[in-house]
C-alpha cells in the first residue's frame, strides 16, 4: 500500500505537467489558426470601396496597418483598437462641441414665435 502512494503521486504530477504543456501548445496553435483566419477576413475588406469602408468606420490605412502586423498577431484586434480609439476621439469632440456651443435664443414668456435675423 505504501509503495502505491509513492508511485501514484509522481505519476499524477507528470500527467498534469504533460497536460499543461499540451494545452499551452494547443492554445498557441489555436491562436495562430485564429489569427490566420482573421487575417484572411481582413484581407477581404480591401475589396470594399471607400464608401463601404466608411460605413463600417474604417479607412484603407487602418486595414494596411492591421495587415502589416506579425502573422502571430490577430489583425482584427488591431482594427478593433483603432476603431475604439476613433470612437473615443469622436466622443471627446462631441463633448467639447456641446460645452462650447453658443447659447440658443430663448423665447419670451408670452411670445408664440421667435424672430431670427438672417444676414
Amino acid at each position: 500500500m505504501l509503495i502505491m502512494t509513492f508511485v501514484a503521486k509522481p505519476l499524477s504530477t507528470i500527467s498534469s505537467g504533460v497536460t499543461r504543456v499540451a494545452i499551452s501548445g494547443l492554445g498557441g496553435i489555436a491562436q495562430l489558426v485564429r489569427a490566420l483566419i482573421h487575417r484572411r477576413e481582413v484581407m477581404r475588406l480591401t475589396e470594399l470601396d471607400e464608401r463601404g469602408l466608411k460605413d463600417i468606420g474604417l479607412v484603407r490605412s487602418d486595414i494596411a496597418g492591421a495587415l502589416a502586423t506579425s502573422w502571430y498577431k490577430d489583425p482584427s484586434a488591431v482594427l478593433q483598437d483603432r476603431s475604439e480609439a476613433q470612437a473615443g476621439a469622436a466622443a471627446a469632440r462631441r463633448e467639447h462641441a456641446q460645452l462650447h456651443a453658443p447659447a440658443r435664443p430663448k423665447l419670451a414668456a408670452n411670445a408664440d414665435l421667435a424672430v431670427v435675423r438672417c444676414a
